[in-house]
């Protein structure tokens, strides 16, 4: 291949992994569930979705488990914060910081994806905002693992509504007899 060609597949298999919304989907699936998963197996564990809950292991480095014959590694790296920027009057927050951040998954040892996020944290009047953008995606190596992903998101959520929803049931019940139902 020569530079051109190089550069060319490169950018088709950005797009390819933009199409198939990869980084929403590990981002989601990271912060949205996993990232919790510390914090539950200690005060709430039927949170944790069984499948994941077999061979997961948490530390300050990420987060590994066994979904089927594959083994998952996920890293979050947080760059230096930048920013704290003064207010200005032509802005409606009075200081922003914006952290660089890395998030990678490797399939059984073999790093296959990785983007960059810029994680925005905005002091405004009336409280803090928070912003994650989805920025550069800086490896893409695909395979089954694309799809595997994604059911994994659906059935973990699908596991912690119908935990929720469980808990919810005896005072969703009162609320039907208050409204006749």
């Amino acid at each position: 291949m020569n530079a051109d060609e190089i550069r060319a597949e490169i950018e088709r298999r950005k797009k390819r992994a933009s199409d198939l919304k990869l980084r929403e989907v590990l981002w989601n699936l990271y912060d949205g569930h996993l990232s919790r998963y510390r914090e539950w197996l200690l005060k709430d564990p039927t949170l944790v979705h069984p499948e994941v809950k077999e061979a997961l292991e948490i530390s300050d480095g990420g987060i590994n488990f066994k979904m089927g014959t594959a083994a998952y590694g996920i890293s979050y790296k947080e760059g230096q914060p930048e920013g704290n920027e003064p207010w200005w009057p032509d802005r409606d927050f009075e200081e922003e910081t914006i952290t660089p951040a890395t998030l990678s998954l490797a399939v059984d040892g073999e790093p296959v994806f990785e983007f960059n996020i810029r994680r925005s944290t905005r002091a405004l009047r009336s409280g803090p905002v928070w912003e994650d953008t989805m920025g550069e995606i800086s490896r893409f190596i695909e395979g089954g693992w694309t799809v595997e992903l994604a059911v994994l998101l659906q059935k973990v959520r699908f596991h912690e509504k119908t935990i929720r929803d469980q808990r919810e049931l005896p005072a969703l019940q009162q609320r039907m007899k208050q409204f006749g139902l």
